[in-house]
């Protein structure tokens, strides 16, 4: 077999094989905080861009004081009879002139980017908001979900160990049946044996409790005493 057909092969496999499934909750959280990225960067970028308008806005600023500042010196020179001075000193005011309308140009279209951005980036802070309350919904639910079947479990498992308890509590009732079935057929067979201990010793307790009275009637009759007392 060719490489190039083996190649195409292991492509084959590779794709037919089972994907593993990914759980619907990891995918929406990762979901989630890649639109938390996003806004991150997008908010980022807006604040970049303000940035740079207010870095215009004080070159501009600083434009019009150079202007201010170079007519001021071109009045003085003209003032003081020297045309070639302030010649000079208005040339350099018409460039910084120049240079302040580029600046308040350019200020004017940050503005205008800024301003798009902002309204696009609350759009998109609405969305993200609302895909996070999609996201805490869903994963409320879930825990409800996973939580009423774990209780579930619990109830089966109790279920299950109240029955072994109840069989085990039959069983030990039925064994200590037996053993004072035992005990009763035990004392039974012990009085109707006439060799048995237990009818021996009724015996043995009956004349002890005899010759017990005759010592009794004896020391009463040494001290003088009606024994029928």
């Amino acid at each position: 077999m060719s490489i190039g057909r083996r190649l195409n092969r292991m492509v084959r496999a590779r794709r037919s094989a089972p994907q593993p499934v990914q759980d619907p909750g990891t995918a929406i959280a990762a979901a989630q905080r890649d639109q938390e990225d996003r806004l991150d960067q997008a908010r980022r970028a807006v604040a970049d861009v303000a940035v740079q308008r207010r870095r215009t806005e004080l070159l501009a600023v600083r434009a019009s004081d150079e202007i201010a500042r170079l007519s001021q010196q071109a009045e003085d020179a003209v003032a003081g009879g020297d045309d070639g001075a302030a010649r000079e000193l208005l040339r350099r005011a018409i460039v910084a002139r120049e240079r302040r309308d580029v600046l308040h140009a350019r200020r004017a279209d940050l503005d205008a980017q800024v301003q798009r951005l902002e309204r696009s980036l609350g759009q998109v802070e609405q969305r993200v908001e609302e895909s996070r309350l999609r996201y805490l919904s869903v994963r409320a639910g879930q825990d409800a979900a996973r939580a009423a079947l774990d209780v579930r479990r619990a109830l089966g498992d109790s279920g299950r160990e109240a029955a072994e308890t109840a069989a085990a509590a039959r069983e030990a009732e039925r064994a200590a049946r037996e053993l004072q079935a035992r005990a009763a057929a035990y004392d039974e067979l012990a009085w109707t044996d006439p060799d048995g201990p237990a009818l021996r010793a009724a015996f043995e307790q009956l004349e002890h409790g005899r010759e017990a009275e005759d010592e009794l009637a004896r020391l009463k009759q040494r001290r003088g005493i009606d024994p029928g007392r």
